[in-house]
C-alpha cells in the first residue's frame, strides 16, 4: 500500500528503510555442507523496482496550502492555472495531458482559459478537466469555488528552492511516475551544487549588495522567505532587503530605502522579448537613482522578470545568470 506525504516520499512500501529486500533464498548441498545464498536477480529487480515506483490509485497528497486531495486515477486532462506549473509537466514528459492554460502562457497548444484571477469557470467546466493545478497567493480564494463545482485542484506554492523539489516529485506522483520527478530533481540539485559551492568560496566581505525592482515610487522586490532571495545568496550577492519579510516572501519599499542602501549590483526585470535595454534605461533614467554606485559604474543588469516571478526549473538557470553577474565585480 502505498501512503504518499507533503515531500513526495513514499512510505510504506518496503519492510527495511526506504529500499525494498527482493533478495531470494535457497539452499543448496556442497561436500556435505548446506549454504544458504541469497542472490539478487538483475531483471527481477528492475521488474519489482518499476513495480513499487509506479503509483497504485488511489492516492493522497497534501498540497501546498494544506488540502487534503485524493486522485482515484491518473489525470488524462489537466489545466495549468499558472504558467509555472506548466513548466513541470513540460520537463516530467506531460506537455500532452494540457487541455488548458492562462493567456498568459507561453505554452499556446492548449485551450486558453483567460486570467490567472478570477478564473473563468465556465470554461474549464466545458474542458473537462482531471485535475486543475493552481498556485497560492490571491489565486487561492479560487479553490473553493472549484471544489463546489466538483472539480479537483491542486495547489502548488513553492517559496523556495526546496519547495521547487517537492512540488516536481508531487506532479510526477499525481502524473502516476514519481521516479520522473525525483530523476529530474536529482539533476536540478546536481546544477544548484555546482554553482553555490563557487559562490561559497567568496568571502562574505567581497560579496555585492543586491537589489531587484523596477522603478517607481512603490517598488516590490524579493525578501526573506522568497526563492530570489535564496537564489541571489546561492549565487554569492547579498541581497539589501533580505532581512525583510513580506506576503510569500515579497515586499514594497521605497526608492529612498533603495538610495540608502546604495546596492553594489541592480536587478531589473523585463516582461516583453528583448525588452534587456528598455528596462536598464527605465532604471539608470529614474530621477532618484541617477547617483547610485551601480547606475554610474554600469552595474544595472536586466532579467527575465517572469522566471524571476514563477517557482519554477528555470530558477536553476537564472542561478547561473546571477553567479556570472556577481562574479563581474
Amino acid at each position: 500500500m502505498f501512503i504518499f506525504r507533503h515531500s513526495g516520499k513514499v512510505f510504506g512500501v518496503v519492510k527495511k528503510g526506504n529500499q525494498a529486500d527482493f533478495r531470494v533464498g535457497f539452499n543448496f548441498f556442497e561436500g556435505g555442507f548446506i549454504m544458504k545464498r541469497y542472490l539478487l536477480f538483475g531483471a527481477m529487480l528492475v521488474l519489482l523496482f518499476s513495480l513499487v515506483l509506479a503509483v497504485a490509485y488511489p492516492i493522497t497528497l497534501v498540497d501546498d496550502a494544506g488540502h487534503v486531495v485524493t486522485f482515484a486515477s491518473q489525470p488524462e486532462r489537466v489545466i495549468d492555472a499558472a504558467p509555472s506549473i506548466t513548466d513541470f509537466l513540460i520537463k516530467l514528459g506531460y506537455a500532452n495531458k494540457i487541455v488548458g492554460v492562462t493567456k498568459y502562457d507561453s505554452y499556446t497548444k492548449a485551450e486558453n482559459i483567460g486570467l490567472l484571477y478570477p478564473l473563468n469557470l465556465e470554461k474549464i467546466i466545458s474542458l473537462k478537466p482531471d485535475v486543475v493545478f493552481m498556485f497560492g497567493g490571491f489565486q487561492l480564494s479560487q479553490y473553493s469555488k472549484l471544489k463546489k463545482l466538483g472539480i479537483k485542484a491542486f495547489v502548488l506554492n513553492a517559496k523556495n528552492l526546496n519547495g521547487v523539489y517537492r512540488d516536481i516529485i508531487d506532479v510526477a506522483t499525481i502524473m502516476g511516475n514519481p521516479a520522473k520527478g525525483q530523476k529530474l530533481v536529482k539533476t536540478l540539485k546536481s546544477e544548484v551544487m555546482k554553482i553555490s559551492e563557487a559562490a561559497y568560496k567568496i568571502p562574505i566581505s567581497k560579496r555585492p549588495t543586491v537589489f531587484y525592482g523596477t522603478p517607481s515610487r512603490q517598488i516590490w522586490t524579493a525578501g526573506e522567505g522568497s526563492f530570489l532571495n535564496e537564489l541571489i545568496s546561492l549565487a554569492g550577492g547579498v541581497n539589501i532587503t533580505g532581512n525583510y519579510a513580506g506576503p510569500n516572501g515579497w515586499l514594497p519599499v521605497s526608492p529612498e530605502f533603495v538610495v540608502s542602501k546604495n546596492p553594489d549590483i541592480i536587478l531589473v526585470p523585463y516582461y516583453v522579448s528583448n525588452g534587456q535595454k528598455a528596462a536598464i534605461k527605465a532604471f539608470k533614467d529614474f530621477p532618484a537613482f541617477k547617483n547610485l554606485k551601480a547606475v554610474k559604474e554600469g552595474h544595472v543588469y536586466a532579467i527575465n522578470g517572469n522566471i524571476a516571478s514563477q517557482p519554477n526549473t528555470k530558477l536553476v538557470n537564472l542561478l547561473k545568470q546571477l553567479y556570472n553577474i556577481f562574479s563581474r565585480l
